[in-house]
């Protein structure tokens, strides 16, 4: 598994998330950091932004179907190691 750099700035009522630089802070919901000194590390654990999930075009004979969600999650997502699919933006 690739590590990456969680850094949390700011406070006490807002925070910005950052991974490996990239502000992630509008594609995130919560997030929380458990830490077993028995582990290598802490375990962070996010719920991103994503209010409805629209799938499109799904048919028995159409195997192939559209997820859209916000820009921010996308992002995030992105910044956590997803390739998105070729011919994606």
């Amino acid at each position: 598994m690739t590590e990456r750099k969680l850094t949390l700035s700011g406070g006490p009522l807002s925070y910005e998330v950052a991974i490996d630089g990239r502000d992630v802070s509008r594609g995130v919901r919560r997030l929380s950091i458990e830490v077993d000194p028995r582990n290598n590390g802490p375990r962070v654990e996010t719920e991103l932004a994503i209010d409805a999930i629209e799938v499109t075009a799904l048919g028995a004979r159409d195997p192939e179907f559209v997820v859209s969600m916000p820009d921010e999650a996308r992002d995030a997502l992105i910044a956590l190691g997803w390739t998105p699919p070729a011919g994606d933006r």
